[in-house]
């Protein structure tokens, strides 16, 4: 390690040591990141980033995953109540939403992974917020939640309702608490994965339990940059229900893409302003400014799309 000695400088209080140390938490953080998927295509021998433009984008996907992107179960779908099937409150568990979802956490990050904006939290309790009920036969924990937008207010979320886009969608992603490993490519391979999807459309008004996102999504202008924020109850950003939302079977909507997905949709959207969805505009990533990061519709097939009434 001599050789790394010799690149810091001698005066451990100087500003450049500080600015190394920084670099290479962040870089690990980033590695971190590509290695759990959302930030790379991986096919044969190769590591090929993705990203939301003509040349990398998800019409091109395909060429690198044809064996999953052309599947017949991919998200995100376009969701219409006429087509939906009905599921009685009487025939199903309601959706349980655990205690600590109103919890406060014990600490919360936000990552700009070059891509997207990822939350990220720890409990006291040492669990995480877990679901279970509706389509769900046992428990799914809490990994991490992003955001996903458009280039103006109107198109920002993957999934539609009865062939309307919303300005953001918030997708958190929970596993199977059995399954041992909260790695989502893994999960998802497995079908042990679920995306449990929010929608936002924009009002003239603030959503006050955002503010502590919003508010340091200046620190996080460039990619790997990650910060600590003020901790929010998940409930907050991602309130809880037990009726009326969709389920169905689907995919990742980033590559490969992979099925086996279980999807639950709530389709009545939370509120964000348009000063607060413009600070999301504001991000790079590592090919310039993120004006868009979600993917198109994708055909239903012959899938089921459930709503439980």
């Amino acid at each position: 390690m001599d050789w790394l000695a010799s690149l810091l400088p001698s005066d451990f209080g100087s500003h450049y040591y500080f600015f190394a140390v920084a670099v290479i938490v962040l870089g690990g953080l980033y590695l971190n990141d590509l290695c759990n998927g959302e930030n790379t295509i991986q096919g044969d021998a190769n590591l090929i980033f993705y990203g939301y433009s003509a040349h990398d984008g998800p019409a091109v996907w395909m060429r690198h995953f044809a064996t999953a992107a052309e599947g017949k179960a991919q998200s995100p779908i376009n969701l219409k109540e006429k087509y939906a099937v009905v599921v009685p409150t009487e025939t199903s568990p309601p959706l349980v939403f655990s205690a600590d979802f109103h919890a406060a956490p014990a600490e919360m990050k936000i990552y700009n992974n070059s891509h997207n904006v990822v939350v990220y939290a720890a409990w006291p309790s040492g669990r995480s917020p877990s679901l279970v009920g509706g389509p769900l036969a046992e428990d799914y924990s809490f990994v991490n939640a992003r955001f996903r937008w458009g280039p103006n207010d109107h198109e920002g979320s993957e999934h539609m309702v009865n062939s309307t886009r919303f300005a953001m969608e918030l997708q958190a992603a929970f596993v199977k608490t059995s399954f041992g490993s909260e790695d989502i490519l893994e999960a998802a391979s497995s079908g042990a994965l679920l995306m449990l999807s929010y929608l936002f459309m924009v009002t003239p008004l603030d959503n006050p339990y955002l503010e502590p996102i919003i508010g340091s999504l200046k620190y996080l202008r460039y990619p790997m940059s990650c910060i600590c924020i003020e901790p929010v109850i998940l409930s907050l950003l991602m309130p809880d229900f037990s009726r009326e939302y969709y389920s169905y079977s689907g995919s990742l909507t980033f590559p490969p893409c992979t099925e086996g997905v279980t999807w639950i949709v709530k389709p009545e959207p939370l509120m964000i302003s348009s000063r607060q969805i413009k600070q999301f505009r504001k991000l790079h990533g590592c090919r310039g400014r993120i004006e868009t990061n979600t993917r198109p519709v994708q055909k239903i097939e012959d899938r089921d799309v459930f709503y439980y009434d």
